[in-house]
């Protein structure tokens, strides 16, 4: 190797090591300390979040309050078509939706439907209060039917066994 290409090798490799390190340095901040920094202040600031919001019905774990069950039965509320969801999974209705399946479940079980009306509405209100302004009024089709099963053992037996 001449002296004239040792010299060009020295230079570039002066140019390049400065250019790897950042390289490295922007890696590590951008593909690892970025993401966690950001998942920390999720699970803080949200911490049912990732966690999917676990319904639990009679100590055990049923499902998601975040995502639709496929419901067939008139003794259940329904959560909203597919056709009607943005992502197909919603679980959530308007009250007034809510409001307007009372009847059928009610002749369906037998509960009443002013029984079954403040249910509805109770759902409504915690989930205003857990959600303060940020979230129109809806309820939690998934939490409303655990509440129906835990409430009336009787008429739902078999529905949430521990």
């Amino acid at each position: 190797m001449t002296r004239k290409e040792l010299e060009l090798r020295t230079i570039v490799w002066d140019h390049l090591r400065p250019s790897l390190a950042l390289l490295f340095v922007l890696f590590v901040l951008l593909a690892a300390a970025y993401p966690a920094v950001l998942t920390g202040l999720d699970d803080a600031l949200n911490p049912n979040g990732a966690a999917g919001d676990e319904l639990v019905c009679d100590g055990q774990v049923v499902g998601s309050t975040l995502i639709a069950q496929n419901i067939s039965s008139p003794m259940f509320f329904h959560p909203r078509n597919a056709s009607q969801s943005d992502s197909g999974v919603d679980s959530d209705l308007t009250p007034p939706a809510a409001y307007a399946q009372v009847p059928g479940i009610s002749a369906a079980t037998g509960i009443s439907n002013s029984s079954l009306d403040f249910l509805v509405q109770q759902n409504a209100n915690q989930n205003a209060a857990d959600n303060s302004f940020t979230a129109p009024p809806y309820v939690n089709v998934n939490a409303l039917n655990v509440m129906l099963v835990e409430l009336y053992p009787s008429t739902y037996s078999g529905y949430c066994a521990s």
